[in-house]
C-alpha cells in the first residue's frame, strides 16, 4: 500500500515540523545527540540490552577497554574482502568437491531396484 498526498510520510513530517516551529520548539539537529531525555534513556536502554544479550560491549576496545565509536559502515563486498585479505582473515569457501565415491563402497540398500505400484485415482 502506498500513501500519497495528505497521508504520505513526507506530508506528515512537514506538518509536524510546521507545528513545532509555530510552537517555538527547537528542531533536533542530526549528529548533535539525543533531542530529549526520553531519547537519551532509550539510547542507554538499547546499549544495556545489547550488552545483556551478547555479554560484551561492542563499543569497548578489546585491548585497552576504552570507549570506541563507529566511524564508517562498509557495505561493498569488494572492499570488505580487500580489508580482510590485508588482515589475513579472509577464508573463502571451498569451491571444489571431493572425488566421487566408488559404487562398490555404497551401502547395500542404495542399489535396491525401484518398483512402481499403480495407485488408483480416487477423485
Amino acid at each position: 500500500m502506498r500513501y500519497v498526498g495528505w497521508y504520505s510520510n513526507r506530508a506528515r513530517g512537514e506538518r509536524a515540523k510546521k507545528v513545532l516551529t509555530q510552537a517555538g520548539a527547537a528542531l533536533p539537529v542530526p549528529g548533535e545527540g539525543p533531542a530529549t531525555a526520553f531519547a537519551a534513556r532509550a539510547k542507554a536502554t538499547w546499549a544495556r540490552l545489547i550488552r545483556k544479550v551478547y555479554e560484551v560491549d561492542p563499543l569497548e576496545c578489546p585491548k585497552c577497554k576504552g570507549p570506541m565509536r563507529v566511524i564508517a559502515l562498509i557495505e561493498d563486498p569488494g572492499i570488505i574482502r580487500r580489508i580482510l585479505e590485508h588482515l589475513g582473515l579472509w577464508a573463502p569457501l571451498p569451491t571444489e568437491r571431493s572425488p566421487p565415491v566408488d559404487p562398490a563402497s555404497w551401502p547395500p540398500y542404495v542399489s535396491l531396484p525401484l518398483t512402481y505400484h499403480p495407485v488408483p485415482d480416487i477423485a
